[in-house]
């Protein structure tokens, strides 16, 4: 038995990563340690007593070469007997879509398929073909970045049901070894290109430190991650018992109480919130981003801060929101006459005529009926702006929106996307909160119309 595979077989052994009778599905790029993860298992699935199966994403990022390494991973796999799984997905235009960076939006793709395709074939591991060039790479760039000790402890040997098999590899133990037993793989010549901060690492810097600092930095980097990684459980055990603090909605916000922050300790409020926003939203927070969370508690209600990867803390009354800035932060003004429709928000507005006698007192706060006598038959829908004023319902005189919008104590997220309808350049409804007095039906309303948000 070859040194290599007797280091990867004591690797898995030691960090109990594989179990006897267990399904295991390989993250299968083309690439060399791709491939030499799935000769290994293929060879020594017998030893394990374990199935396993490959999956590969065909990124589109390359042209012709990306459809190569599609063609490339399914003939291997045919070849070796392994069932092979396939997703196409535009990973540029998803990207730009989410406002997510190009490695942001790759890694959640990657993963969310492989969870698919573990739920719907009864895999019980993700095996994917990280390195511990990979690894120090990893620690370095998250040490310069300032990440803090998780970012530091590189990539975990298992998360859940994620393994790493040959991280103790280094790349040329690992291309000596293909090359040794004539096994094909893919190269992915954008690896070359110093152009992403990863390769210039890997390029320029780490080959400089390994010849004048330290022939072995990716081993010492990995005995660095696999000691801070044990730190790391640690502090899970004591961050899972704080996240039940912190309101969460899916990939949308993450509400954080402001006492949390304030009363906690400093390097716990802060692992917990880095842990909880990568969860959330796939992002690894920064140093400095923490210290504009911080910063915030002694600002104003309604401030906010940006952070990286096109999140925004906001401060409110009692918490620190976080989420993706909103997509209708900034909108174009919406035109929409009587009888027609508007899609909008995720939502539809209406403006229909109806008989007075059709007229009834909605609970719903997304339908209002108003008079049209001295209306035109053009309306815009847009976001209030700084300075716009209506005469509230009910209420003597005329009102900042602002102001309204802070006296009904509305979410200061919801706040900055409130919608208004307009008429002659005048505000009609605040839609969901508050008509304007001046387009009240009165007894001597001639023609009414029905708006309706849903």
């Amino acid at each position: 038995m070859k040194a290599t595979e007797q280091k990867v077989l004591r690797f898995i052994k030691d960090n109990e990563l594989l179990s006897s009778g267990e399904k295991v599905l390989i993250a299968l790029s083309g690439g060399p340690d791709s491939v030499f993860l799935l000769h290994f298992l293929n060879k020594f699935r017998k030893k394990f007593k374990i199935d396993i199966g490959a999956a590969h994403i065909n990124h589109r990022l390359r042209g012709k070469d990306s459809e190569r390494d599609e063609f490339f991973c399914k003939a291997i796999c045919n070849e070796l007997s392994v069932p092979f799984y396939l997703l196409r997905k535009d990973i540029k235009s998803y990207s730009k879509k989410n406002k997510y960076s190009l490695e942001v939006a790759g890694r959640k793709i990657r993963y969310e398929f492989f969870e698919k395709i573990s739920s719907e074939n009864k895999y019980d591991k993700i095996a994917t073909a990280h390195n511990a060039d990979d690894n120090a790479e990893t620690v370095l760039l998250n040490l310069i970045k300032g990440t803090g000790i998780k970012g530091i402890a590189g990539i975990p040997v298992r998360r859940n049901s994620i393994v790493r098999p040959i991280l103790s590899l280094s790349k040329n133990e690992i291309l000596n070894y293909l090359d040794e037993n004539q096994f094909e793989y893919r190269i992915d010549e954008s690896n070359f290109s110093n152009d992403f901060e990863r390769n210039y690492l890997r390029n320029k810097v780490i080959p400089l430190i390994q010849k004048n600092i330290n022939p072995s930095f990716s081993n010492s980097a990995l005995n660095t991650s696999l000691n801070l990684q044990r730190l790391n459980s640690g502090l899970a055990e004591i961050v899972s018992r704080l996240k039940s603090d912190i309101k969460v909605i899916r990939n949308k916000s993450v509400k954080i109480p402001m006492e949390f922050i304030e009363k906690g300790n400093d390097f716990i409020v802060s692992y917990t919130i880095k842990e909880i926003i990568d969860e959330n939203f796939y992002v690894k927070l920064e140093s400095n981003d923490l210290k504009k969370v911080f910063l915030l508690l002694k600002k104003q209600s309604g401030k906010s801060e940006e952070l990286s990867e096109n999140l925004i803390a906001l401060k409110e009354r009692n918490h620190i929101t976080i989420q993706k800035k909103s997509a209708l932060k900034n909108p174009n003004e919406k035109k929409i006459s009587v009888g027609g429709e508007l899609k909008i928000a995720g939502k539809t507005f209406s403006i229909s005529v109806v008989t007075k006698s059709e007229v009834k007192i909605s609970k719903s706060k997304n339908t209002e009926f108003i008079s049209s006598d001295e209306v035109s038959n053009d309306f815009i829908v847009r976001v209030w702006a700084e300075g716009d004023k209506f005469f509230p319902i009910g209420m003597h005189g005329s009102k900042k929106i602002s102001d309204y919008l802070n006296d009904i104590k509305i979410n200061s997220f919801e706040k900055k996307d409130q919608l208004v309808l307009e008429n002659k350049g005048s505000i009609v409804w605040v839609i969901g909160k508050r008509l304007d007095d001046r387009f009240k039906i009165t007894p001597n309303t001639k023609k009414v119309l029905k708006l309706c948000l849903k």
